[in-house]
């Protein structure tokens, strides 16, 4: 059997011989047909092949080696396959252009598929940063074939209008955010709330710090606010009943007593610096028993101490300047010891 395929084998090659006096696989071909053929038949036999193509410019590696060589030598001529070294030689752009000719860029001879897409993009215009890491390609490169990956802006707005233009809480459009999401969104925040935005011009500390901001945001009005706090705070002053504020007597600098601590307290107003109650018979009472009419800022002791003046006259007879009705007992008796 063995003895009949040489012949017959012979007898094919004599008859290409004769009617044709180039080889099969082109003009010059210089390989010997043993590198391919045995006597088993024409058809590649893998148990001799020897031909060494990673000595060519395109060595087979990963799948490259299992594939059958017609599938990219679709005639028998090999100079042919000497131009057809780029990937779309041989394979569709699925991607229609959108992301260039190489291939090798995001795929392997190994496998199709793309296991560091986020490794990839890093090097792009536009790094997948924060929740950008998470998210599906097709997210942001929406096509019909959900292969083409068109190039984007590279700008927050530019995917992401729908969001700034249907916002309400508050307005973007009426209040002419800028279109830098980042300027107030936080992008490592699956949210988009604001926990982005600085608001050092006016720091939310404690009782600020959870407020929506419509509420010192009004009417949508995110420009122009003041930063007094009497601005915001005006009802909380006139309602003040404990001491009554409304009156002329306290300021509307609230900072003057108040923090931010929500419900107004502790209050830190210095009495210390006008008048001492830290210690002696004025400690411990209550701001109302000296303050009992909002209207009149100012006091003297006998405002609040009894002072017959025939007992007190006969008291003061040699103290120079001494009036019944003097404002500056103090002058005398240190603040603090009345009654002493």
């Amino acid at each position: 059997m063995r003895i009949l395929s040489f012949i017959i084998g012979y007898f094919v090659l004599y008859l290409i011989g004769a009617f044709s006096d180039e080889s099969p696989h082109g003009k010059d071909f210089k390989i010997s047909c043993s590198t391919c053929h045995s006597s088993k038949g024409w058809t590649l036999d893998k148990e001799i092949y020897s031909f060494d193509h990673s000595a060519t410019k395109m060595p087979l590696n990963g799948q490259h080696k299992e594939i059958n060589c017609r599938l990219c030598h679709s005639t028998l001529i090999f100079a042919e396959a000497k131009t057809k070294t780029e990937c779309v030689s041989c394979h569709s752009d699925i991607h229609s252009q959108t992301v260039g000719n190489y291939c090798d860029r995001c795929h392997t001879s190994d496998s199709w598929i793309v296991n560091n897409v986020s490794e990839l993009h890093q090097q792009s215009r536009f790094p997948l940063l924060g929740v950008h890491n998470n998210t599906e390609c097709q997210k942001c490169h929406k096509s019909e074939s959900l292969h083409r990956y068109e190039v984007l802006g590279v700008e927050c707005i530019d995917c992401h209008r729908a969001n700034y233009m249907s916002t309400t809480k508050p307005n973007h459009t009426t209040a002419g955010f800028s279109t830098d999401c980042t300027q107030c969104h936080n992008i490592f925040s699956y949210e988009w709330g604001g926990t982005g935005f600085g608001h050092n011009f006016f720091p939310l500390t404690l009782g600020h710090s959870n407020l929506e901001c419509a509420k010192c945001h009004t009417n949508n009005n995110y420009t122009a606010l003041s930063t007094d706090c009497y601005s915001c705070h005006k009802n909380d002053y006139e309602t003040a009943t404990n001491p009554v504020h409304n009156g002329g007597c306290y300021s509307k600098q609230c900072t003057t007593c108040h923090n931010t601590n929500p419900g107004w307290s502790p209050v830190s107003f210095q009495h210390e610096n006008y008048f001492p109650i830290s210690s002696g018979k004025h400690h411990g009472i209550s701001c109302a028993e000296c303050h009992n009419n909002p209207a009149n800022c100012t006091f003297s002791c006998i405002d609040c101490h009894e002072h017959t003046q025939a007992d007190m006259n006969d008291k003061h007879n040699e103290v120079g300047g001494y009036s019944w009705v003097s404002t500056a007992c103090y002058n005398c008796h240190p603040r603090g010891q009345a009654g002493d």
